[in-house]
């Protein structure tokens, strides 16, 4: 796929999770307008942050990813975020990659009193109509706030508004493809597919692309890593576990298949996503849950011998009570999930170095 690949490819697979918008004439002219405009990361940057992913996948470093679970067009506290993510490093027993999903994480399909709110680049939470010029604005807000996170503090989201990502790709002197609005993109469950849109744009990037992983089996993996990652390279593909309670059953076979391969990929937890239920108008996650799934997940890597390469948490600096089941602040601020607050993002990353000093034992 990437010997052909162009930034328009995936217009021609279907596309999932996509808006429809009623002007197409306005759609162009904001894709146009995004297409001349300076990208959001630079390359060294992206390369950068691929070598840093490779040492975790080799088990020399840990990949520490975390932050909103949807961006607003607010004003973000990075001060505030990158103490955390400060604060969360110093915890682990190797050098941290930190990855904050911010700056561009603002496509986030959720129902708000019954109506759909895909996300403040979409249509705002008072609006029905998608409206391509929020595009605009969410590049606006996506090139300040990454222009102003500290050193070494590299910036993700999600890959799921196609018209605004191929907008952004870029190519380099040397043939290369890669986004610009973003140092690391990932597919989400709900668009991984084999034949999908997703899966086809984020191939023919050059830089790091991450998978989120629930109900997957051997085989769909396998194949997936052969379309993103064809030629193996060292940091590329980070494979984010998000199963919850299966986990014991389901992640052994996964990580099996691809050492089978002689694979390499970055495998890392998301504790929160699997452990989601329905309370009320609200989703529900219980702090142990996601503790359980951390040290679950270190103990599965450990016994099928390949490094637990770290984590990707819903987070914030804020003392909130989104997260339940012990150490909650007060409020519920976020815009769709609920986010461990600073103390329960703590407790998270305690039992996850506590497991992995277990596996140094073992």
């Amino acid at each position: 796929m990437t010997m052909n690949w162009h930034p328009a490819l995936w217009r021609s697979r279907p596309a999932a999770q996509q808006p429809a918008y009623a002007d197409a004439g306005a759609l162009a002219a904001v894709e146009a307008a995004l297409a001349q405009a300076p990208p959001i990361v630079s390359l060294d940057d992206v390369d950068a942050l691929r070598r840093e992913l490779a040492e975790a996948a080799a088990g020399r470093a840990l990949l520490l990813q975390g932050g909103d679970c949807a961006e607003t067009f607010a004003e973000p506290d990075i001060a505030g975020l990158a103490g955390l993510f400060d604060q969360l490093a110093g915890m682990l027993p190797l050098p941290a990659v930190r990855l904050a999903r911010i700056a561009g994480q603002f496509a986030k399909p959720r129902t708000v009193e019954g109506r759909v709110w895909r996300g403040e680049i979409v249509n705002g939470r008072d609006a029905l109509e998608p409206d391509p010029e929020r595009m605009r604005q969410a590049y606006a807000h996506a090139a300040t706030t990454a222009g102003r996170l500290p050193k070494r503090l590299y910036a993700s989201h999600e890959a799921l508004l196609l018209p605004y990502e191929q907008a952004l790709v870029r190519q380099w002197d040397d043939g290369r493809w890669w986004s610009g609005s973003g140092h690391m993109l990932w597919i989400g469950d709900r668009t991984r597919q084999l034949d999908g849109a997703h899966v086809a744009f984020a191939a023919g990037l050059a830089n790091p692309v991450g998978v989120k992983l629930g109900a997957i089996g051997a085989d769909e993996l396998r194949r997936l890593a052969d379309l993103i990652d064809p030629e193996r390279m060292p940091g590329r593909l980070t494979l984010i576990v998000r199963i919850g309670p299966k986990i014991d059953a389901a992640l052994p076979p996964l990580i099996r298949a691809l050492r089978q391969e002689g694979r390499q990929p970055l495998w890392v937890s998301d504790p929160l996503h699997g452990n989601t239920s329905r309370g009320g108008p609200r989703k529900v996650r219980r702090l142990a849950d996601a503790v359980w799934e951390a040290e679950a997940f270190a103990a599965i890597a450990r016994s099928e011998g390949v490094p637990a390469g770290g984590l990707h948490l819903e987070m914030t600096p804020e003392d909130v009570a989104e997260v339940s089941g012990g150490l909650e602040g007060e409020g519920w601020t976020s815009a769709c999930d609920p986010r461990l607050n600073p103390r329960q993002a703590e407790a998270v990353v305690a039992a996850f170095a506590a497991a992995l000093g277990r596996r140094d034992a073992a």
